[in-house]
């Protein structure tokens, strides 16, 4: 008895002294576990094409349904004053580098050059030759999440590398699945060319233009629409496409489920990076969606075209999906082996609306453009128990400069020595987190444009800054007539009042003059080319100083 008794305890101390450090453990265990990284682009989607009030200020659209993204949106934070480069390519280098074009960052400026002036266009400037792609020496995203344990992932649109083995030889990319939209097949003997729909092709059987994606190539069946559309359709029949050809966006939705299923169960965190085509033209959308909306009545003046909405449509339900897969990996209806909640997704869009298909009213201008409806672009983050759900950051402006340096810290990996790879964008994860609703050194955004873009963009340098009492401004300057224009975005989202016409007063001219020598400063520091003077063949100056001063009275 007493022997037993003091086995007793001894088993009573012993657990005294290690339950502590079991909790210690388990704790220690859950605060060190990284989190897997989602970042899902759309192609061209301007900032109004959601439904969502919740990225535009309220501006969204009342034709276009998005509801899993603006479920999304109520789940986190959205930030009004996100921004992108004026189109696709830059974009995407800044955001898989952190850099901006200028001097000796990645020097991609335009989508295949800066010499697109429209045909017959005398030109006064000489532009800049710039990198079509990024620098086989750039220090990537996917190479600095990689080197803290990431097995990183690329889902889509190539963009910003020259062919799609890059991304994997130089870039860092574990799975690479980037393609292009157009599938390349011989179809009776004569090669085809079709865009965004898989194609039989006579050798291979259903194809598009990846081998990663054959498998998800065949056309739908009855099991796929029961299984696969059914739980996401809102108001369309998903029965009509039975039989016909896979849509690209929704055999890519295919291979990042599968990816997700097969990482859920791996101890490495993931970085999947999907850039969808949609909703880049040719506006080639879904049948049954189109049919949708094709019945419905517009009720926005700015959206009525049904094949754009179902476009929209077609990228907001693979959106949904991807996100039912984070809760259920293995689709067995049980969400006990969910990883949503250690999972932070990102949405956004690589630049504004390309006017025609849509309408990006209230901001002006379109796609191409340095004006708000050209890149100014929604913004999504979630990731339970860190971000607040169903937020909206009014101050705080983000480029796509700064997602590297943000999920750098994210996921505790150390930025690249800026003597070989500078990042110039800056965390937000203070924000994210409300520790701050801004930057104190995060109030600037550049944009550089040293040539020439059809009739949407020339020759300028373009500032935005959040003055006192935040106030968003944009300065442009025009390098071949030595012109400026100002906005206060807050009180003028559509850019319809140049504050420097007519007779400003000192205040606006205090402003500008800041403005000015800020661009001014930033173009010397980073040596920003700004092309040669077709006549003389000098180099084309910064803005002056004191250039501001010739708005005086």
């Amino acid at each position: 008895m007493e022997l037993s008794m003091n086995l007793v305890i001894k088993i009573a101390i012993f657990s005294l002294l290690a339950s502590p450090l079991v909790a210690c453990s388990q704790v220690k265990k859950e605060s060190s576990q990284k989190p897997n990284i989602i970042f899902i682009m759309a192609d061209d989607l301007g900032w109004t094409d959601l439904s969502s009030p919740n990225t535009s200020l309220g501006n969204g659209s009342k034709y276009y349904e998005t509801p899993n993204i603006d479920k999304l949106a109520d789940q986190g934070k959205s930030f009004a004053y996100a921004y992108a480069q004026q189109n696709c390519q830059p974009t995407r280098a800044s955001l898989i580098t952190g850099q901006y074009a200028t001097g000796n960052q990645n020097g991609v400026y335009n989508v295949g050059s800066l010499k697109r002036a429209s045909k017959g266009v005398i030109t006064a400037i000489k532009p800049h030759t710039q990198n079509n792609y990024l620098k086989e020496d750039c220090i990537s995203m996917f190479k600095t999440l990689k080197s803290v344990g990431y097995h990183t992932a690329w889902f889509g649109k190539l963009h910003a590398i020259k062919t799609e083995e890059h991304a994997s030889t130089y870039l860092g990319v574990d799975y690479n699945l980037a393609l292009r939209k157009e599938t390349n097949a011989t179809v009776n003997g004569v090669k085809v060319k079709h865009e965004f729909f898989a194609q039989n092709d006579d050798n291979k059987g259903w194809v598009f233009n990846h081998d990663l994606l054959k498998p998800y190539a065949q056309p739908y069946d009855s099991a796929y629409i029961h299984n696969v559309l059914e739980p996401l359709k809102n108001g369309n029949d998903p029965w009509q496409l039975e039989g016909t050809p896979k849509h690209l966006t929704d055999a890519l939705g295919d291979a990042v489920i599968d990816y997700i299923k097969d990482r859920s169960i791996k101890d490495a965190p993931f970085f999947a990076y999907i850039p969808f085509h949609a909703v880049h033209v040719s506006i080639l959308p879904r049948p049954d969606l189109e049919a949708k909306y094709t019945s419905k009545i517009p009720q926005d003046p700015r959206h009525n075209r049904a094949d754009y909405a179902a476009f929209v449509e077609l990228l907001d339900q693979t959106v949904g999906r991807i996100l039912n897969a984070l809760e259920d990996p293995n689709g067995d209806g049980d969400t006990k082996d969910g990883i949503a909640k250690n999972t932070l997704v990102i949405f956004y869009s690589d630049n504004g609306g390309f006017m025609g298909p849509t309408d990006n009213r209230p901001l002006r201008l379109r796609k191409g453009t340095f004006y708000e409806g050209g890149i100014r672009v929604p913004l999504i983050f979630r990731y339970p128990g860190v971000i607040h759900p169903n937020t909206v950051n009014k101050t705080q402006e983000v480029h796509a400069i700064d997602f590297y340096p943000t999920l750098a810290e994210i996921a505790g990996a150390k930025l690249p020595n800026p003597k070989i790879h500078e990042v110039n964008g800056k965390s937000v994860m203070p924000v994210l987190k409300e520790e701050t609703d801004a930057l104190d050194d995060k109030n600037e955004l550049f944009w550089h444009f040293p040539g020439y873009m059809d009739v949407r963009n020339m020759p300028q340098s373009v500032i935005h800054y959040r003055h006192s009492n935040n106030q968003h401004y944009k300065l442009f300057y025009r390098y071949e007539d030595e012109s400026y224009e100002l906005y206060n975005i807050n009180n003028d989202i559509s850019e319809t009042t140049n504050l420097l016409s007519g007779s400003p007063n000192q205040e606006i001219l205090d402003v500008a003059l800041i403005m000015n020598n800020k661009l001014r400063e930033w173009l010397i520091k980073n040596n920003a080319p700004t092309g040669t003077w077709t006549k003389h063949q000098e180099i084309v100056p910064y803005p002056l100083k004191d250039g501001i001063n010739k708005y005086k009275n």
